[in-house]
């Protein structure tokens, strides 16, 4: 069973009976779920297509084509070269390089002027990433911050909930997501187009949710890496971007 649908199956307590039912259908049979439209499901499994609905929402999701949006993007990960971690250095070092290769040739120059304008006519600059990724928003903000931009890196989910909020046409956000589909990020991504607020993202992962929100994407290579349940994907290519725009705009900005 793949780690997505194991996490699927933390939220069963929580269910109904009959949404119980729903889960242990979409467990069994991903690919079908994929491939269907809620009516034929519903048909499927003698349930309602409200109470697919619902199932979907206490899953986490807006509804059921959310959910089978994401479900299929897991379909395709999974299909993705993946490496299985281990002590020996050399392995370590060859997808350490070959990740870093493959983003540098991702890397679109007149994305990074662009990116750098954004920072430059910031009034301040709000990074959003949670869990792994919080530590590639944590040392951009600090390198930002030296530079001279007024920059923050908040862990509390709440809080950039509130910031997200707060920000205006004036500020830059810059969202950092593995997947782009992540349910945080996203409903940030959200309130921040709203109120139009510029926004950089970078994600490993191609046509993402996330990135048809922002203003501007940078895409990465990350190769999907698991030892047991552990997430051991590199996000070394998601703090090499950062790096890249962060110098592009002191070079460029920055009075020396």
């Amino acid at each position: 069973m793949s780690i997505f649908l194991k996490k699927l199956q933390k939220h069963q307590d929580k269910l109904s009976r009959l949404e119980k039912q729903v889960l242990a259908y979409i467990i069994e049979h991903p690919e079908e779920i994929a491939q269907s439209r809620i009516d034929e499901i519903a048909k499927k499994i003698y349930v309602s297509t409200a109470t697919i609905s619902r199932t979907s929402k206490a899953l986490g999701y807006s509804g059921f084509q959310e959910f089978k949006y994401t479900l299929i993007h897991h379909l395709e990960e999974e299909q993705r070269p993946a490496y299985q971690p281990s002590a020996n250095f050399t392995q370590l070092a060859e997808r350490v390089q070959n990740e870093i290769s493959e983003t540098l040739q991702l890397v679109n120059q007149e994305y990074l002027d662009a990116g750098a304008m954004l920072l430059a006519n910031s009034q301040r600059v709000e990074f959003f990433g949670v869990g792994s990724s919080y530590s590639c928003c944590f040392e951009a903000a600090r390198k930002l911050t030296f530079a001279g931009r007024i920059a923050n890196a908040r862990e509390d989910w709440d809080e950039l909930r509130i910031v997200a909020k707060h920000l205006t046409t004036t500020d830059v956000a810059i969202l950092v997501s593995y997947s782009g589909e992540t349910n945080l990020p996203l409903e940030y991504v959200a309130i921040l187009k709203e109120k139009k607020v510029p926004i950089i993202a970078i994600v490993g992962s191609a046509n993402s949710p996330l990135e048809e929100l922002a203003t501007l994407v940078f895409h990465v290579k990350v190769t999907n890496g698991y030892y047991g349940d552990i997430d051991m994907s590199s996000r070394i290519p998601m703090h090499l971007v950062l790096e890249l725009l962060i110098l592009h705009y002191i070079e460029t900005y920055v009075e020396k």
